[in-house]
């Protein structure tokens, strides 16, 4: 099943193994380079996994990078027992040199964060790798358009353009960055719709808790792991528009059709 295919049909969820990361993304907030946390507790997992089996969700195994975790491999074995699971993992390429052999599972969407920024000379890059070329094995570029990318969009037209296919995830610079000065924001009823089950809420390995939004790494409103927790996050009962749903300038998009029935 491709990338679309599962955006339409799954629920999304990021967990959150690690907050210890191998780089230091300017714009990030979600990670420390402090190597903390690289064993994933499984009973913990398993706990969790089965809280969400009667629902289709899209895992998403992400820190920090998913690559320094010691048990990976265990983890979306873990995941990969449930028909209606699918995983997930962005990297900034650590898995592709730790875990190669997770690039050729086509039931995994592998996505790698690779560009960290466009410049007037080059292209800076996390890891020592080509960008993917277009794929069957569901392996995807992550570009997110940075103000560089505007600033010097003509000096790399030709590699930009090459990125462009159906392997290739644009994404939005956002309100995470420091330097972030953009306030249009994404129409209410989007974000009304977004805060009674944001595009990614997280399960936090670190703290073992439920956090609602992934994009507010720093204030999101936190719960307890509980299976009545879960259910009322599954059936849109458990979360509500927040002071920074009313603040937010995330761009809201790629909502699930049933996404929209359900709310509505």
């Amino acid at each position: 099943m491709r990338l679309q295919e599962i955006q339409n049909s799954h629920f999304a969820i990021d967990f959150f193994l690690t907050m210890s990361c191998n780089k230091t993304c300017e714009y990030c907030t979600s990670y420390t380079i402090e190597q903390r946390n690289l064993t994933v507790d499984m009973d913990f997992l398993e706990r969790v996994l089965g809280y969400l089996k009667d629902y289709k969700i899209r895992i998403s195994l992400l820190g920090g990078e998913p690559g320094l975790v010691k048990n990976l491999k265990d983890v979306i074995d873990a995941i990969k027992r449930y028909d209606n699971f699918v995983p997930s993992v962005l990297s900034n390429s650590f898995v592709r040199k730790r875990y190669p052999e997770i690039l050729e599972d086509p039931n995994v969407i592998y996505m790698e964060h690779l560009i960290e920024d466009f410049h007037s000379d080059k292209i800076s890059k996390l890891g020592n790798y080509q960008c993917f070329e277009e794929n069957e094995l569901n392996n995807y570029n992550v570009v997110i358009k940075t103000p560089n990318y505007f600033k010097y969009y003509d000096t790399h037209k030709n590699e930009i353009e090459h990125l462009s296919h159906k392997n290739t995830q644009w994404k939005t610079y956002n309100s995470r960055s420091k330097n972030f000065d953009v306030v249009e924001q994404s129409p209410v009823i989007d974000r009304k719709l977004c805060s009674k089950f944001p595009q990614v809420p997280v399960i936090d390995f670190e703290n073992k808790n439920l956090r609602h939004c992934s994009k507010r790494t720093l204030d999101s409103k936190t719960f307890d792991i509980t299976e009545e927790n879960i259910h009322n996050m599954m059936r849109l009962n458990l979360f509500q528009y927040e002071d920074y749903c009313h603040n937010c300038c995330e761009k809201i998009s790629n909502f699930p059709l049933i996404k929209y029935m359900e709310i509505l």
